[in-house]
């Protein structure tokens, strides 16, 4: 069997400066890594696409080859991997200070033409973290058309980080999502979109019925996901393999790709949730990816799986 899922997109380490002062060791991370360390809990048929640094090898790429997971198409562009020292806030929210400059990160932005060259007829699903940039979707929207895969997008939705008005994402997310399968976004990312507090889940829901796409993975932190279709939202609240939680660095990234692989594999709405929410816990247990996947591993996930499932309920609306 070959290929059938493709984690695309940004690779950044990066270490958190902790409440005391002092900061963590430096992980890999970044959302596209993460992705496929979310998929990789439930399949080794999947691979990376991304443009890096050439000290990738030295520890991300260790990390592959130990998981059986193919660096073929792993692109080296320049010296370093992009570097981010992250600190959390309340509420789950986080500043990020770049290591290095704004052009460093965009010249090893995946784009369109790395996931042409990676994909084939056997791929079935893809994630991707992207902005609303309508070139970069018309350009992809006709690599879909020849492999005919479905697309998971991660909106790059930070209104603090970006000059872009509420109104005009909202615009472009409608010219986008048409060109997409299944999207997600997090409970602070839908709440400034819709002008909804947070705390609203079934308001939230009611607006992501509206838009064009399949499937919503809705992100609510500590709290667990939603999966959100035209008609039903289920809720899955968070699940730990391992008991508390480390650290929820790329747990958004980790469980979008997780829930990309469920649905396109056919997976119900419940178990999309419980999978997502399973590669999350397993993502949690430590700073950094989850570092080696065994059988053991992979029969824990299916277990969990199984048990919570039946926990998993349809989200009743009142209004």
């Amino acid at each position: 069997m070959g290929i059938e899922y493709l984690a695309c997109g940004n690779v950044m380490s990066d270490r958190i400066h902790k409440e005391d002062g002092s900061y963590s060791e430096w992980n890999m991370g970044g959302p596209a890594f993460f992705a496929l360390a979310g998929i990789r809990l439930w399949t080794e048929n999947c691979k990376l696409v991304c443009r890096t640094g050439r000290n990738f090898a030295e520890t991300y790429g260790k990390w592959m080859d130990a998981n059986h997971v193919s660096r073929e198409s792993v692109r080296y562009e320049l010296e370093n991997t992009t570097a981010y020292t992250l600190e959390y806030t309340l509420g789950g929210a986080y500043k990020a200070e770049g290591h290095q400059s704004l052009e460093h990160l965009g010249y090893l932005k995946t784009n369109p033409e790395d996931i042409d060259r990676a994909a084939s007829s056997e791929v079935k699903g893809i994630y991707l973290a992207q902005n609303t940039d309508m070139v970069f979707w018309e350009k992809l929207a006709h690599v879909k058309a020849k492999y005919g895969f479905k697309i998971m997008w991660e909106a790059e939705y930070a209104p603090k980080w970006t000059d872009m008005s509420r109104e005009v994402f909202f615009e472009r997310l409608h010219n986008v999502l048409p060109l997409t399968d299944m999207w997600s976004l997090n409970h602070n990312e839908a709440s400034h979109l819709f002008d909804i507090p947070r705390e609203e889940d079934e308001a939230i829901i009611r607006e992501l019925q509206k838009l064009p796409v399949e499937m919503t993975f809705y992100r609510v932190g500590s709290r667990g996901s939603f999966v959100v279709t035209k008609t039903e939202a289920y809720f899955c609240p968070v699940i730990k393999p391992f008991g508390e939680s480390v650290d929820p660095t790329g747990c958004g990234n980790n469980s979008t790709a997780a829930a990309m692989y469920a649905w396109v594999s056919g997976a119900d709405p419940a178990m999309v949730a419980v999978m997502a929410n399973i590669s999350a816990g397993f993502n949690a247990a430590q700073f950094g990816t989850y570092p080696l996947y065994t059988e053991e591993d992979k029969a824990r996930a299916v277990a969990l799986a199984k048990e919570y499932y039946p926990q998993v309920k349809k989200f009743e609306m009142k209004l």
